[in-house]
């Protein structure tokens, strides 16, 4: 049984349907299509993954083709989806967490005048993710990748009317393009290699021994240039900047982004094709060196962030980086777990910070929030949830997740003995730390200690009085609590999927992202205590730090400064890429084009004119004039005759 068409199609149809005439539809009906749709997707994914938990290990992958879509020469391409064991784990993740999403964006953009519009984009958006999941070739896995692109262009960009939101949708488009690109010489390569169909079941069959004909800078350049397209679409150093400036989109679109699609993309690209970076290690060893330098470079600058959908953006790019590690290490099952519990805890903390943000009439700065516990409660405890599944505290679901990874590492580094290894396995025990204290000193200056920010509105634009300036904060409605509790409760509980002596998940993706070796005990017991210390060890500096909830006079430090300002990448970028093409384009502009494209259209055209005006003054209209010329061009005809004649 394969229902991955049907999945694609339902919100393809909810985007086409609001598209066209979501204008005119009113907003339940909006409402109804929008997460309907998606409904019907996740319910169609539960389908598929159930009828493949009852096959044999062996049988679990029905590819489905639907017919040629490209036959020229030695290239065949056919349009065909496949359900396997990978597919089916992020299909189940798009959909389901991408439908709480939607539920929880009825109550987040109620009055805004372009709902229909955002709830189209919404819907093409998990359409995208799900092709590109669900493809069995590079060729439609390379379309659902653009069309991802494209969603996130559209909704990060959805304030069209702020040039901050314009500009960002752009960076996020122009970066991502640089992955795009990575991907298609990848694909050429792969069709030079000899798979001219580009289907999974041929091109991850090119292993070292199939591709031993290519030259080794080849093969070793396919899983690299694939790599690309995963560290642009995953927001990795180098091609992380478009990230923290995607927070210029509404919060329900950070989520969708940030746990269910996009930046997950390209976890699952290197999970899907680990035969291709297996058979040529050193691809492994450039995706750990990446992984690790992101996740230590995105903690830190977390640590001193204020806006409090970019500390959760920075967190993204470490937790993504982690991924990375565990697959790096071997642990491509592990690198899944952890995108499959982060997906639950981030989409979380990305909903909680709309409400806080949604109650406080667009504040972003934690440093003029405070206080908002007595007011927030729920919000509060859910927070505190999150924050301690991102955190890795047991026994929520990011602690086992999370243990995954690092013990994939540790074990790695065990077996092969590398010190590049342990090195690696330090730096996720650092981030660890980093990341109990970032996520904690979030929630502390938010949630406690006294509010500092501006009297909160009450209605119709009342302020707050000075005696109570939180008058105007209320919880927020159903729609947006409901996502948020069952969220809530899949961070608690969600690691069971891949429990320690379990080992259910690693089971089911055996055959598609298999895992890293398994520890000794001595070693298991030694990394699951070493992680959970360092988890501890941050919060605790957190609270040492930031527990009144006030912010620090220290923090004008020049070390926060230079945080703070992203360890001066974005600035570099600007100085050393961004100000030369500019001034580049603007010298083409005024030299090449205006001086010698335009001016020679704009000389001709002045030539022409010139020699219209001259003749526009023989057209006089009177009737001796015209005869007169016509007796003089005889003349000169008669005289050109009589002289060629001599």
């Amino acid at each position: 049984m394969n229902l991955t068409l049907f999945i694609l199609l339902a919100p393809l149809v909810g985007f086409v349907a609001l598209g066209l005439f979501g204008r005119a539809l009113p907003r339940a009906a909006i409402s109804i299509i929008g997460c309907g749709t998606i409904l019907v997707a996740f319910a169609l994914a539960v389908a598929d993954f159930v009828y493949l938990l009852g096959q044999p290990a062996q049988l679990r992958e029905v590819d489905t083709s639907y017919g040629t879509w490209i036959h020229a020469g030695s290239l065949n391409i056919t349009f065909g989806l496949l359900n396997d064991p990978l597919s089916a784990i992020m299909l189940l993740v798009v959909t389901g967490v991408g439908f709480l999403i939607h539920v929880y964006s009825i109550g987040y953009m109620e009055g805004d005048p372009g709902y229909w519009r955002f709830f189209s984009y919404m819907n093409f958006f998990v359409f995208a993710m799900a092709l590109l999941v669900a493809a069995d070739n590079f060729l439609f896995l390379l379309i659902g990748w653009a069309g991802v692109g494209l969603a996130s262009f559209l909704l990060i960009g959805y304030w069209y009317t702020r040039p901050t939101a314009v500009a960002a949708a752009r960076k996020a488009f122009v970066v991502n393009v640089i992955g795009d690109f990575g991907m298609m010489i990848a694909i050429f390569l792969l069709f030079d290699a000899g798979a001219g169909d580009l289907s999974y079941s041929r091109v991850l069959g090119l292993n070292s021994s199939a591709g031993a004909a290519q030259p080794l800078v080849i093969t070793l350049a396919i899983p690299l240039l694939l790599f690309v397209a995963a560290v642009a679409k995953s927001a990795q150093l180098p091609l992380h900047v478009w990230l923290p400036d995607a927070m210029e989109g509404p919060t329900p679109v950070s989520a969708l982004i940030h746990a269910a699609t996009m930046v997950t993309a390209g976890v699952y690209l290197v999970a899907r094709t680990h035969t291709l970076f297996q058979a040529q290690p050193d691809s492994l060893v450039v995706v750990a060196i990446v992984g690790g330098a992101t996740a230590f470079f995105a903690a830190t600058i977390a640590c001193a962030q204020t806006d409090i959908k970019r500390i959760l953006a920075y967190s993204t790019m470490s937790q993504l980086a982690y991924m990375f590690m565990g697959e790096a290490a071997g642990g491509f099952s592990s690198g899944i777990f952890h995108l499959v519990t982060h997906a639950f805890f981030k989409a979380l903390l990305f909903m909680c910070a709309g409400a806080v943000i949604h109650a406080l009439g667009g504040e972003q700065d934690i440093r003029k929030m405070g206080g908002l516990r007595g007011r927030l409660g729920n919000v509060f405890w859910l927070f505190v949830v999150s924050g301690l599944a991102l955190a890795a505290i047991f026994p929520f679901a990011g602690f086992w997740s999370k243990d995954a990874v690092l013990g994939a590492v540790l074990a790695r580094a065990s077996e092969t003995g590398a010190p590049g290894w342990y090195v690696l396995y330090a730096v996720g025990l650092a981030t660890a730390i980093m990341t109990g204290f970032y996520i904690f000193r979030l929630i502390f200056v938010t949630f406690f200690g006294t509010y500092r920010g501006e009297p909160v509105s009450v209605g119709h634009g009342a302020r707050a009085t000075a005696g109570d300036p939180l008058a105007g904060v209320h919880m927020p409605g159903a729609a947006m609590m409901w996502p948020m509790y069952t969220l809530g409760l899949l961070s608690i509980v969600g690691g069971v999927i891949d429990l320690p002596g379990s080992g259910w998940l690693n089971g089911f993706l055996a055959t598609t992202a298999p895992t890293a070796p398994e520890l000794s005990a001595g070693l298991f017991w030694l990394s699951l205590g070493a992680g959970l210390i360092c988890a501890l060890a941050g919060i605790a500096l957190a609270w040492a730090r930031y527990g009144a909830g006030s912010v620090p006079a220290a923090e004008a430090h020049a070390f926060v400064t230079f945080l703070r300002r992203r360890w001066y990448v974005d600035d570099l970028y600007e100085m050393v890429i961004v100000r030369p093409l500019l001034a580049l384009s603007r010298l083409l502009r005024t030299g090449v084009e205006d001086g010698v494209l335009d001016a020679g259209a704009r000389g001709t055209g002045d030539a022409f004119d010139g020699l219209s005006e001259g003749l526009r003054g023989f057209q006089t209209g009177y009737l001796r004039n015209y005869v007169l010329t016509l007796f003089l061009g005889a003349i000169i005809v008669l005289v050109y005759f009589i002289a060629v004649s001599q």
